[in-house]
């Protein structure tokens, strides 16, 4: 597959796209993605410039050393190359617009930390590794599997409504935020929920409580999606097992289990009410091979 190619851009290539840069190549590899070249660059940099003392300390306290990078200008061959421009302002989108057209840009939108104190070069740092699930989904086209924030808890709510007989409150959503066993992540386009899936990992054995996608997102392989991101967790996690219960009539979801290299473990007689009906427990033994 050939890589993409993604610009972060500010004005002198010192301050935020640096950092930007630095964090973003940390991101790819925390989460093992490695398809998407990262380079930064400025409008008005003048090249040869060091980078700022407060982005080097602020992306330092991230585990990232930016101390070598020296500023660049944006170039010619950068326009033709680029696949994704990832701009610190409007002004920069706007410079960068007459030169290879607006659907290749993206705005951050973060103040320049230039000459101020750590702690405004470190709100930087802050709202430019907020967005990299968005950014991350421009440049590879697909929605992001992120962990679950409080900001999600209501629409994950509405979700357990509309998908099953007895579901889950917004308080007991919220519980999960502090349980240290939670193990709960969204699937998000943007800001708009697709699905979920939670469970709770004990000394071990992971079960999954719920798995979730609204209706007019079905049948786009999003479910697969994060039963297969749970258990690449949990096996980074050394759990030994995955396992969860289904509706015996659930054809739909136990054909996605199997898929997922689930397999029939048990029965639980009566396990589900409203309506009442046999559960099946369906496991995925951890130390098999990755899927």
């Amino acid at each position: 597959m050939t890589a993409k190619k993604m610009l972060f851009v500010c004005s002198g290539n010192t301050c935020r796209s640096p950092m930007a840069e630095g964090l973003f190549k940390k991101y790819l590899s925390d989460n093992n993605i490695t398809n998407i070249e990262v380079s930064s660059a400025g409008i008005a940099a003048f090249s040869g410039d060091t980078v700022s003392e407060g982005s080097v300390k602020a992306a330092k306290k991230r585990g990232v050393d930016i101390s070598s990078h020296r500023a660049r200008r944006i170039n010619p061959e950068d326009i033709l190359t680029t696949d994704l421009f990832v701009c610190m302002s409007h002004s920069h989108a706007a410079a960068l617009v007459p030169l290879c057209g607006a659907e290749q840009l993206t705005v951050l939108n973060v103040t320049d930390p230039f000459m101020q104190g750590d702690e405004v070069y470190e709100d930087c740092c802050k709202q430019i590794e907020s967005s990299f699930p968005q950014i991350l989904e421009k440049i590879i086209g697909v929605p992001i599997i992120r962990p679950m924030g409080e900001e999600d808890i209501k629409d994950i709510a509405a979700l357990e409504t509309e998908c099953f007989s007895t579901p889950w409150s917004e308080k007991s959503l919220c519980e999960e935020l502090t349980n240290e066993t939670a193990r709960f992540f969204t699937l998000k386009s943007g800001e708009k929920l697709l699905g979920y899936i939670g469970a709770n990992n004990i000394s071990g054995e992971v079960y999954i409580t719920n798995v979730a996608v609204k209706a007019e997102h079905r049948k786009k392989g999003f479910g697969e999606r994060l039963i297969k991101y749970l258990v690449t967790e949990s096996m980074l996690e050394n759990a030994e097992f995955v396992t969860l219960e289904v509706r015996r009539s659930n054809k739909a979801a136990i054909s996605l289990y199997e898929k997922c290299g689930f397999k029939k473990a048990g029965e639980r007689k009566n396990f589900y009410s409203a309506p009442r009906e046999d559960a099946l427990i369906y496991t995925r033994n951890l130390k098999e091979n990755i899927l």
